[in-house]
């Protein structure tokens, strides 16, 4: 949550999050129809606590990163050729992008967009028109481009993907949600670099945090850190707003 806050922060200009979804039952991901709680005359829907079949999930699951990642290349290149033709030198890009876990149990992703200026704009829109054509055929489903009409702030967008990861209790303690504990150490998220050179926090970083107020605090003899990553580390942890 922290890395997305920060770094977004560091962005700080408008953008919007898409969402890249997984196919449906017409593309191999049809539901458990013995988890269904509710009449058979009604629609399943994840929102009704129905669940795709665990085999196809599974598949679709382990496949589903790679092949975002080749759409994604696709993609990219394709609106960076699309704002080349129009004689812009700069170019748009991805911030971030996080996966979650539908309560149907497949993932899905979050895509951040630069929206700030009008070549960034331009990019966007060529990068989703490209997704909304070449998903189908790259195992990837619906693509929600309405966020395009209505960019917003990089801290509301922060706010948006950070609550698919915990949330705040009434007492004060923290839940989190399921698609961290159903991630393992798989990756959740992808942070641009061309963010995290400038705010410095990685995930990395935030762990070597963790060690330095351990080692603060007198719970560890030794960081064993270099002097660079100390420092970052230290500067990392004066600005913690976390408690």
């Amino acid at each position: 949550m922290r890395k997305i806050r920060v770094n977004l922060r560091e962005y700080g200009g408008l953008s919007c999050v898409v969402a890249v979804t997984a196919p449906g039952v017409e593309a191999g991901l049809p539901w458990d129809r013995a988890e269904c709680r509710h009449a058979p005359d009604v629609k399943c829907s994840g929102m009704r606590g129905c669940r795709v079949a665990a085999q196809p999930t599974r598949l679709w699951n382990d496949a589903s990163r790679r092949w975002w990642r080749e759409l994604n290349r696709l993609c990219k290149q394709h609106a960076d050729r699309a704002i080349a033709r129009h004689g812009a030198k700069r170019k748009g890009g991805i911030l971030m992008y996080e996966w979650e876990l539908q309560k149907r149990g497949v993932w899905h992703l979050h895509v951040v967009l630069r929206m700030e200026s009008a070549v960034e704009r331009a990019w966007a829109f060529e990068y989703v028109a490209a997704l909304c054509e070449l998903a189908p055929s790259r195992g990837l489903g619906f693509i929600d481009r309405k966020p395009l009409r209505s960019p917003q702030s990089a801290e509301q967008s922060a706010r948006y993907l950070s609550k698919y990861l915990a949330k705040w209790r009434a007492d004060g303690s923290l839940e989190i949600a399921e698609t961290v504990e159903g991630a393992g150490r798989t990756l959740l998220n992808y942070v641009s670099r061309s963010l995290t050179v400038g705010s410095g926090c990685t995930m990395r970083a935030l762990r070597n945090v963790r060690l330095v107020r351990a080692w603060r605090e007198g719970r560890v003899q030794q960081h064993c850190l270099d002097p660079f990553e100390f420092l970052v580390s230290l500067i990392l942890l004066e600005q913690s707003d976390a408690p």
